[in-house]
């Protein structure tokens, strides 16, 4: 568990109180970044699946073995329109020929992978307890996007974080409407129906948010009550009262329900007075502009336009101004980023403008709650802190302290939050429960490093850096990366060994989908694509794929096994030759041990040769791991169940531990187990 600072001279909350929730990160009114904060173990329970909802399930009619070509041409798939204003493409019929997925595809009832990667699929195939979705928010399809066939834009800018796109949901396909419609059609139904299908077997659904920047033309929606940031400023209160979170409790947060239809605006003097200054406003367009009016400042109502559209013209202080330092004045006062199909959000702490940071902050944390409230059960933060902007951890830590009041409030489990970090580890260590880099590109080793036992410890140790502050994700492959098997010398069974490594840590392991058949295309980021290695006939198709699948399966099952509780316990030591007294370069060596007397050794072969050594363990692993000389072990392969070898004294097993492994062999995981 994290542990707390002391903080000198702050004011403390009531934390002490009987009624208090347990593991809130903060409970004071100013929290400085490098406080301790309680971590969420939570993470170190999971094993991650990422899915691109619009890609896992995509097809093409001409693609496959007969049935999946005919299971194409009968699926639901939103008809896409290409939006795209700054240039053109010369694959956009191969692009549109694309049948995208949609989230009712996860809930098909097969296990099938090739019939579609679904909810049943990853818990009885892969085994993986948690399914990271990227976003499947509303993004920018048209404004600045990069390259002339990016069809889709990037999911990563988005222009509504309370709905889900129509374009995922059966439903909206069928009634041919989606956010772009007149009277729009949201999936947040669909994603409801995932939630609780995932719940259902005992799994974990997080959502990929992206705080540090908005899509261009973000449509603003918002709760139907909340007690707004003007208001509070209006009634004289010092907003930094709303880090006390029990004294600032707004019942209304609890539940709370989306204002987003005409029927849920209000009868209240704001909309009175919206409507008294723009009368011709009607439908979604004033639902819109009632979202905007209610948290717009003074100095932005003075210049409100009557038909606002989007919140960088309705609120543009929610934006970072040319300055990179005060809030956007007006759409032509906005800094001008390295992404075009974004915009940057004013997070600056430190200058004259707390109105604005809060009103931001407030938002930011609706959004998130919104969510929990609906079932999400944590959250992937993309691009946590940012020179540019000023978004960094003490906001993060107000953000999610809040979304874990609110979620204790309502009677659930904390919810876990990962932080994709560049410019602040040692910041945003002490507020995520997992940090989502420094450890794929290092394992991964491109760029001709040698993958040795040195290189593998020296990966394995640099976790440790966080002092136990977070977990550290142990991945090889995320949307942003190339396929483990492009330069880094492994093909899929090597590069699902090195894999496995990242599974017997104290960590939080991840795989992006089709890793676990060898996928080799790189996941496409702002287009139409299909996983390839989903499909028969595929040039690229391994026929050893279902026992890759396997394999993967075993690891996690393993992992997850309380009788395996050490692989996630946090004690752990590399192991070493018995004859040198140094590491073996072609095996990865290493004990851990939990706090209960739980031991698991674990070797792997890291490339393919025929390995064969005799470790030792010195005296104070013994004595770690709680080896008695005199009494007899047995070691049991826990991927396969089988005794390995006969009962041994602990004096004996200590002096001359043997492993061999042929070059086929890829790992050995062994149990330490009593014979009497």
């Amino acid at each position: 568990m994290k542990t707390a600072a002391l903080l000198v001279g702050a004011t403390l909350l009531a934390a002490c109180a009987s009624d208090d929730p347990p593991g809130l990160r903060s409970r004071h009114y100013e929290l400085p970044t490098d406080e301790y904060n309680q971590l969420n173990g939570a993470a170190g329970d999971m094993v991650l699946y990422e899915i691109q909802v619009r890609t896992a399930n995509a097809c093409q009619p001409d693609l496959g073995a007969d049935w999946q070509r005919a299971q194409c041409a009968a699926k639901v798939a939103p008809a896409i329109r290409y939006r795209v204003d700054n240039g053109s493409c010369g694959d956009l019929g191969w692009l549109e020929s694309i049948k995208l997925g949609t989230l009712d595809d996860l809930l098909q009832d097969s296990a099938d992978y090739r019939a579609g990667i679904t909810v049943r699929y990853v818990d009885e195939k892969v085994g993986a307890n948690a399914l990271w979705l990227m976003p499947v928010f509303p993004n920018n399809d048209r404004w600045g996007v990069p390259d002339g066939c990016d069809n889709l834009g990037s999911p990563y800018a988005v222009r509504d974080y309370v709905h889900v796109r129509g374009t995922l949901d059966d439903a909206c396909i069928a009634a041919g409407r989606d956010e772009y419609s007149e009277q729009p059609c949201w999936g947040n139904g669909a994603l409801e129906r995932v939630i609780a299908a995932a719940h259902g077997r005992g799994m974990k659904v997080l959502l990929d948010v992206a705080f540090n920047h908005l899509g261009h033309n973000y449509l603003m929606y918002d709760y139907v009550a909340f007690d707004p940031v003007r208001e509070r400023i209006a009634r004289g209160e010092d907003l930094g009262r709303l880090w006390d979170f029990a004294a600032t409790r707004d019942d209304q947060l609890v539940h709370p329900a989306l204002l987003d239809t005409p029927d849920a605006l209000p009868i209240s003097p704001e909309l009175d007075a919206l409507r008294a200054r723009c009368p011709s406003l009607g439908g979604d367009a004033l639902v819109r502009a009632f979202n905007m009016w209610r948290v717009a400042l003074d100095w932005e109502r003075d210049r409100f336009p009557c038909d606002p559209g989007y919140l960088e013209f309705g609120a543009p202080g929610f934006y970072l101004g040319g300055d990179a330092w005060d809030p956007a004045t007006g759409i032509g006062d906005l800094f001008a980023s390295w992404w075009p199909d974004v915009k940057f959000l004013f997070h600056q702490e430190g200058n004259w403008h707390q109105h604005e940071l809060a009103r931001e902050r407030e938002y930011l944390f609706r959004i998130l709650n919104y969510w929990v409230s609906r079932g999400v059960d944590g959250f992937r933060l993309d691009h946590t802190t940012d020179y540019f902007s000023g978004l960094g951890p003490n906001e993060w830590d107000y953000i999610l302290s809040k979304v874990d009041y609110y979620a204790w409030l309502r009677g659930q489990d904390r919810p876990v939050f990962l932080a994709e970090e560049f410019h602040d580890q040692g910041g945003m260590s002490h507020v995520a429960d997992v940090m989502t880099e420094g450890y794929l590109r290092d394992m991964a080793g491109r760029d001709g490093v040698t993958k040795d036992t040195a290189h593998v410890e020296w990966v394995v140790g640099n976790r440790e850096r966080f002092d136990g502050r977070t977990y550290v994700m142990t991945a090889l492959e995320t949307h942003d990366e190339e396929r483990l098997v492009q330069g880094t010398g492994f093909d899929p069974w090597t590069g699902a060994g090195f894999w496995g490594i990242g599974a017997t840590t104290w960590s939080t392991p991840m795989l992006l989908m089709g890793q676990e058949r060898g996928e080799p295309q790189r996941l496409q980021f702002r287009k139409s694509d299909i996983l390839r290695s989903r499909f028969d006939g595929m040039a690229e198709q391994r026929g050893d794929a279902d026992a890759l699948t396997g394999f993967y399966h075993d690891m996690i099952e393993a992992r997850l096994d309380p009788a395996n509780r050490a692989l996630r316990a946090q004690h752990g030591v590399f192991l070493r030759s018995r004859w040198t007294g140094d590491a073996d370069s072609r095996i990865f060596a290493r004990v851990a041990w939990s706090d209960d007397g739980n031991v698991v050794f674990t070797f792997h072969n890291l490339w393919y040769r025929d390995v064969a050594q005799d470790f030792y363990l010195p005296s104070n692993v013994t004595d770690a791991i709680g080896l008695d000389p005199d009494r007899s072990y047995q070691l049991r392969d826990i991927l396969s169940g089988q005794v390995m070898g006969s009962c041994r004294r602990g004096a004996d097993l200590a002096w001359d531990f043997y492993v061999s492994m042929p070059a086929s062999m890829r790992l050995q995981w062994l149990r330490l187990e009593r014979c009497d």
